[in-house]
C-alpha cells in the first residue's frame, strides 16, 4: 500500500471574500516541488477546505480531519509537516527539512 497523503487545495475560502492558504500544507507542497519523485510513490491527495472531509472521514473518523495527514499502513498517521517531509525522505530518498 503507498501511504496516503491529504493536504487541503489552496488558495480556499473560508468567509465572504477571504481567500487563505494553510502554512502546514504549503510546506508540504513546497517539499514536493524539489522531490517530484514522491508523486510516484505516495498517494497524494489534495482536498477541499471545508468540512466534512469524507475521504479522510472514511479513513479515520469524523474526529481526525486535521491536515495535512500522511496515512501509513494500519492507519498510522503523521500529522506534524516536518516530520512527513522527513519520512518521505528518509523513505523514498531526496531533500528534507534542514535541522
Amino acid at each position: 500500500m503507498k501511504p496516503k497523503l491529504f493536504v487541503l487545495k489552496m488558495p480556499f475560502e473560508d468567509g465572504p471574500g477571504k481567500r487563505w492558504l494553510c502554512s502546514h500544507c504549503a510546506l508540504i507542497e513546497g517539499a514536493l516541488s524539489v522531490n517530484t519523485h514522491w508523486e510516484s510513490m505516495v498517494d497524494i491527495r489534495r482536498i477541499e477546505f471545508q468540512k466534512p472531509r469524507q475521504e479522510v472521514v472514511d479513513i479515520l473518523g469524523e474526529g481526525n480531519q486535521w491536515l495535512p495527514v500522511l496515512i501509513l499502513e494500519n492507519n498510522e498517521t503523521i500529522t506534524e509537516p516536518v516530520e512527513i517531509i522527513n519520512y518521505l525522505a528518509n523513505e523514498f530518498g531526496g531533500a528534507a527539512v534542514h535541522p
